[in-house]
């Protein structure tokens, strides 16, 4: 029986956008025109997801989300063509884990949408389930802080022999060594030598493993570690933080006002993931597992300087089931 999908998208180009995303894959779609409506339809039809327009959702302090979250387990997909930087807090609040910006990516929409129906670590876990036409595979693995530059220069070096050459390798650079560091050192226990900038060697069995990958179209990183510590809470805070320093810094630009106290060296990473890859994934299986996937596509640049959230905590799906 084809998954049943509950949309709730008041643009008419979207909804035909949306719904020709899901005819790929038949999913059998019903589309919404009020919060009356869409409580009603939840009701009688008991979809297996819901797909929501954060401006739908929006009115009375996103009330519709919270009646639905009552009549219903089926996660919820959040879409936004504005910023949602002012609504972090309520997303955070409401367990809203993936929001995904328009205009949507087909690719993008389909995985989630794979995800949510099959929870499923062997499905979550992994690059190739993410870049499934990946001609070229390589890993390395990280026991030692003072592996991380080698391992970027290694990944940016071959990156550029399979014939990517992205305009933001700068920036690239920043986020692979945040998530790396963070893999290491916070993800085992060694926030205060990151702190402190005290090279570690990870006891055995732990490690970090680093996977990159190509297609012909694409090129993917990923970073898993095994300790599982990450949290979509943890997620959404480190970006918050980050958004207040950028708001901290334009402000400062103004008024002359020394800031440096204020600011921290952590977060920004995160942050430039939904600025500039094509398509990102927290995969989080807590106690066991993290691991972080970026895809950037070949032919895509990004032109707006806000992303969305993906995020997939296996403990919270299966306990919804």
């Amino acid at each position: 029986m084809a998954p049943k999908v509950v949309v709730f998208e008041p643009d008419s180009i979207y909804r035909t956008l949306t719904e020709a995303i899901l005819l790929k894959d038949s999913y059998k779609t019903y589309f919404v025109n009020s919060s009356d409506e869409c409580k009603n339809v939840t009701s009688e039809i008991k979809p297996d997801i819901l797909i929501i327009d954060i401006n739908a959702a929006k009115p009375n302090n996103f009330a519709i989300i919270k009646e639905l979250q009552k009549l219903t387990s089926a996660p919820i997909v959040m879409t936004a063509e504005e910023n949602i930087d002012d609504h972090l807090d309520n997303i955070s609040q409401l367990k809203i884990t993936i929001v995904l910006t328009k205009p949507i990516k087909s690719s993008e929409l389909l995985r989630a949408m794979k995800n949510l129906l099959e929870v499923d670590s062997r499905l979550w876990f992994g690059i190739t389930n993410y870049l499934p036409d990946a001609k070229k595979l390589r890993s390395l693995t990280l026991k030692r802080s003072t592996q991380v530059r080698s391992c970027i220069k290694s990944i940016l070096n071959e990156m550029k022999a399979w014939g990517f050459n992205f305009n933001h390798e700068v920036e690239m650079d920043l986020v692979w060594q945040e998530i790396l560091i963070n893999a290491v050192y916070h993800s085992h226990g060694y926030s205060h030598e990151k702190r402190e900038r005290i090279q570690i060697e990870l006891p055995d069995p732990y490690r970090v493993d680093v996977r990159y990958a190509a297609s012909s179209s694409a090129f993917g990183i990923s970073v898993r570690d095994y300790m599982g510590t990450l949290t979509p809470s943890l997620v959404i805070e480190s970006i918050s933080k980050a958004i207040e320093q950028q708001r901290l810094i334009a402000k400062a630009a103004q008024t002359g006002e020394d800031i440096s106290n204020a600011l921290m060296d952590r977060g920004r990473g995160i942050d430039l993931i939904r600025q500039l890859a094509g398509e990102y994934y927290f995969i989080i299986d807590p106690g066991n597992s993290t691991e972080v996937i970026i895809i950037y596509d070949r032919y895509y640049e990004k032109d707006d300087t806000v992303g969305g959230l993906k995020i997939f905590d296996l403990s919270y799906y299966l306990s919804r089931g």
